[in-house]
């Protein structure tokens, strides 16, 4: 049985784009949860709003305060923004109920798995333990949790995804810096 709706995190980078584009061709029915939490790279957001607008999908823009202990948002510490993804999926599964929704859907993959706790297959399943002992029955799901930057690339290439119109980069600005960990992760997966 298909979800009735599914609830995705798109922060209009490549892969939650790619995403995003993957479920709109298995035809699933997708509303887009957008977090502004005060990222410096601020043209991600604004590339997942053009991507919703593009393909007529349904978007929930969700202001939270500036979360800290990261460059990429206070300035202090690394890349790593702390318990972001727990946060997210905790405000996109209040949505997932709100609108009935089962699957709450986020872009995690295996290019961020040894840098990003929360973008490992044990934190998805104890994140979904975590709903059940919450009696909440919604399902959270990172589908290319096991997938290469390249594969995810390739398969945004066979959804006509445009890569240009997306944002990896750590750093603010009009064009992605090249240097940063994102825009070598991106860079070389495009190749």
């Amino acid at each position: 049985m298909k979800p009735k709706t599914i609830i995705h995190l798109l922060s209009g980078g490549l892969d939650s784009v790619v995403l995003l584009y993957d479920l709109l061709e298995q035809d699933q029915k997708v509303h887009c949860v957008l977090f502004d939490y005060k990222q410096r790279h601020v043209q991600e957001l604004q590339w997942a709003k053009h991507h919703c607008h593009r393909t007529s999908t349904l978007y929930t823009t969700i202001e939270v305060p500036q979360l800290r202990g990261s460059v990429l948002t206070d300035g202090s510490g690394g890349v790593i923004v702390p318990n972001r993804n727990a946060i997210f999926l905790s405000l996109a599964v209040n949505v997932a109920v709100a609108a009935k929704a089962d699957v709450v859907t986020f872009a995690a993959n295996k290019a961020d798995e040894a840098g990003f706790p929360d973008c490992r297959m044990a934190f998805v399943q104890t994140y979904n333990n975590m709903l059940r002992t919450a009696e909440i029955n919604v399902e959270v799901c990172a589908p290319y949790l096991d997938c290469s930057k390249a594969w995810i690339v390739a398969k945004g290439r066979d959804l006509g995804v445009l890569f240009n119109e997306t944002w990896s980069c750590y750093k603010g600005g009009v064009q992605p810096c090249g240097w940063c960990e994102a825009c070598v992760k991106r860079n070389a997966a495009l190749v």
